[in-house]
């Protein structure tokens, strides 16, 4: 078994997932292909192929220890909604594919603002500029943004699970203020249990 971390960018125009082993690398990535529809089958292909993904590296023999989203621009002027639509649809889609409590369950939501710091050392770095410091920083070359962005939640993932050596220390204060931010309630199955009777 290999353990795999997956980070999301769940962009509602340019969504891309990245998988990535601390020991072989970038094991997968991907990006929805061709014309995307607009909305309820937008959200509809991303969780079906998002999902397909998912099965897809399970069956692999792989591990999947963690996953870490980027979450929501507060800054975002446009498209919130949409915004906040693809995000459900693809922490459903990741719930389903998990037992309820399982904590793989629920990924890491990381603010733009960490992610820009986990990567690049300053948390209001141009998000043109990621692509550059990834080379820069874990010598892997994207020429697209979307796919670095993944990438580099991948990377907090493994941050956040396993804090190994070698992190600079503002990636440790990432980590760190990531751990637990996720909506994972151990609680929640016992209540939904309740609930019925």
């Amino acid at each position: 078994m290999t353990d795999i971390y997956i980070g999301i960018d769940p962009g509602s125009k340019n969504c891309a997932l990245v998988a990535w082993s601390p020991t072989g690398g970038l094991v997968a990535a991907w990006k929805p292909k061709g014309t995307m529809p607009k909305g309820v089958l937008r959200l509809r292909r991303l969780m079906t192929e998002i999902g397909a993904e998912l099965e897809k590296l399970d069956t692999r023999g792989n591990w999947i220890k963690g996953i870490a989203m980027e979450g929501y621009s507060m800054a975002e002027r446009y498209g919130q909604h949409a915004s906040g639509e693809v995000g459900a649809a693809i922490k459903l889609t990741i719930l389903a594919h998990f037992a309820s409590d399982d904590r793989r369950a629920f990924p890491v939501l990381v603010a733009p603002q960490q992610l820009k710091k986990f990567t690049a050392g300053n948390g209001n770095t141009k998000k043109e500029m990621l692509p550059k410091e990834i080379l820069k920083r874990w010598g892997v070359d994207f020429d697209d943004m979307n796919i670095a962005e993944a990438y580099a939640l991948a990377r907090i993932a493994h941050a956040v699970e396993a804090r190994p050596e070698g992190l600079t220390q503002f990636q440790r204060d990432v980590a760190v203020a990531l751990d637990g931010r996720t909506e994972f309630d151990p609680t929640a199955t016992r209540r939904l249990v309740r609930v019925g009777r």
